[in-house]
């Protein structure tokens, strides 16, 4: 950060900004919205509509969804997937033994869906989405063969 004041082109709030309007120059931001508290409106009203502010896509329309596929399962402790983003809708597939999943963090309750092979491909996806942002998985029991998954998550 370079020395500025409070108000005007060059100041910390322009700084937090440069991610909302990516390529944008300083000051035709400052002159665009008038004032700052105008410009960090628009920014929050972007967030909360949930545009993606990491994707310089000028216009068009991209795809969000993670795929990962081939993770192994072998052991009866929680391991994670995560992908950067709320998803609406997930699924999990390609599994030959059976697994436990959770889609929300250890320390709440009822959080383990167990599966079996005759559950794939198994999906989770509520009236107004789901809001996962992280798979756990594990081996139902010691004596469970390992095996592996695949894991599509959708906006």
């Amino acid at each position: 950060m370079s020395g500025y004041g409070l108000i005007g082109t060059d100041t910390p709030i322009d700084d937090l900004l440069e991610q909302y309007f990516p390529g944008a120059p300083r000051n035709v931001l400052y002159e665009a919205f008038e004032d700052e508290t105008n410009a960090l409106l628009a920014a929050l009203l972007m967030e909360m509509r949930g545009d993606d502010i990491d994707q310089n896509v000028s216009g068009d329309s991209e795809s969000v969804y993670y795929s990962e596929p081939g993770v192994p399962v072998d052991d009866t402790d929680e391991q994670t997937v995560s992908w950067d983003f709320a998803a609406d809708t997930v699924v999990v597939y390609g599994f030959d033994s059976p697994i436990v999943v959770a889609f929300k963090s250890a320390n709440k309750a009822d959080r383990f869906i167990p599966l079996t092979p005759s559950d794939a491909p198994f999906s989770l996806s509520p009236p107004g989405g789901l809001g996962a942002s992280k798979l756990w998985y594990r081996k139902m029991t010691e004596g469970d063969a390992s095996t592996s998954l695949n894991v599509l998550a959708l906006k």
